[in-house]
């Protein structure tokens, strides 16, 4: 997990915020960015973390759930619940992918 948080640490700008959720599971929060905007910042810290695991030689994938939000939802929850509802859905459809939706 050290190797993924360090990755992500050295990806995000200093607006930016990252947290460990879980065993595997992480949420980065990127305020002010629009929606093509984050896709290209999960895309690029995607690949940097499949190479990082290729290298080791790990089995490992990674799934994530984007959502861009329009307008601030009330409670920092519901993000996640968002986000993590789309990650959910990457997983069941085969792994290693990312789904956006933009709210």
């Amino acid at each position: 997990m050290c190797l993924v948080a360090d990755i992500i640490r050295r990806n995000l700008r200093a607006t930016d915020l990252a947290a460990r959720f879980g065993g595997d599971e992480f949420a980065v929060l990127l305020p002010e960015t629009g929606a093509d905007a984050a896709r290209a910042a999960v895309q690029r810290l995607q690949g940097q973390l499949l190479e990082a695991v290729r290298t080791k030689g790990w089995p490992v994938a990674f799934s994530i759930g984007v959502v861009t939000f329009n307008d601030a939802p009330e409670a920092v929850d519901e993000m996640v619940k968002r986000a993590d509802s789309l990650m959910y859905a990457v997983k069941q459809s085969g792994k290693n992918s990312i789904r956006q939706e933009v709210v």
